[in-house]
């Protein structure tokens, strides 16, 4: 039986992922390279249920993320939230707050920008929402001053690919709102799975472990061959003549005892033509 955590768990009738997954984030377009990052994401739901009935009035979802390894950076930097919230009251939901106040997403630090890691989380968050297909989507909140070159372009897409239509307040499409939506119309993204694999963190353990294994064997191994390398170096220091022709023998052996067996190949062959009996 797996623990809590680790593994999947049901929720009316239907498979819920584990708590806690293991994300391997690979270069978009080359995706047989080396993973650039690792990120572990906690998944905490919550539900508030009417006693009476048992429906559901309020919900949230918290996706907490943290980068564990980074081909790209050694900092301790790399971790935030991704928020949703529903209320039975509004019967809205929030894809990029914990209430029901407008805003935005944003992914730290910038050098996970780019790889899909906001894409994943962001699709997350409305497979969580589409429990309520019926409820209206909270606005979403544009800001200028997060806008800025490539980054712009980069932020409108990642909003619009999930089916979100925006009104723009300026022609440079910098600042704008979300247009009202029911949760039925937003779109579910897999383009995530291009570069970025789930890991369960048995299997990310165990694979750990098993190239910590790999790693600590291939040691030994190469201490061993230095061992005696260094203790071939002192024996070369110690007698070196004695050592040189160690190794022209080792080195030489087969090929002197191959001539030796030629040269008496070629002596019988020579007396039997020579003398034209058998050699007994």
């Amino acid at each position: 039986m797996a623990l809590p955590s680790f593994g999947s768990t049901w929720r009316d009738g239907q498979s819920v992922k584990p708590r806690i997954l293991v994300l391997e984030v690979r270069s978009r377009g080359h995706s047989q390279e080396e993973a650039l990052c690792w990120l572990l994401v906690e998944r905490e739901e919550t539900y508030q249920r009417d006693p009476h009935d048992g429906t559901v009035y309020e919900a949230s979802i918290t996706l907490s993320y943290k980068r564990i390894m980074a081909k790209f950076s050694h900092s301790e930097d790399g971790k935030g939230r991704f928020y949703g919230y529903y209320s039975h009251y509004f019967n809205a939901v929030s894809l990029t707050s914990s209430s029901m106040s407008k805003g935005a997403v944003f992914l730290d630090p910038p050098e996970l920008n780019g790889h899909r890691i906001g894409t994943y989380l962001m699709n997350e968050i409305i497979q969580w929402a589409q429990q309520w297909s019926e409820a209206t989507v909270n606005s979403i909140e544009l800001l200028a001053g997060n806008a800025h070159g490539d980054n712009k372009v980069r932020r409108n897409w990642f909003y619009e690919q999930f089916g979100l239509v925006f009104d723009y307040t300026d022609p440079e499409h910098c600042a704008g709102y979300s247009r009202p939506m029911k949760v039925a119309a937003l779109t579910t993204v897999e383009t995530w799975r291009q570069n970025i694999v789930e890991h369960r963190m048995f299997d990310y353990l165990a694979e750990v472990l098993c190239a910590k294994e790999r790693a600590t064997s291939e040691l030994h191994a190469c201490d061993l061959t230095c061992a005696r390398l260094i203790a071939e170096q002192k024996k070369a220091e110690t007698r070196p003549l004695r050592w040189a022709l160690r190794q022209l023998y080792f080195r030489y052996a087969s090929l002197v005892f191959a001539g030796l067996f030629l040269m008496a190949v070629v002596g019988m062959v020579w007396i039997k033509m020579r003398y034209g009996k058998p050699v007994g």
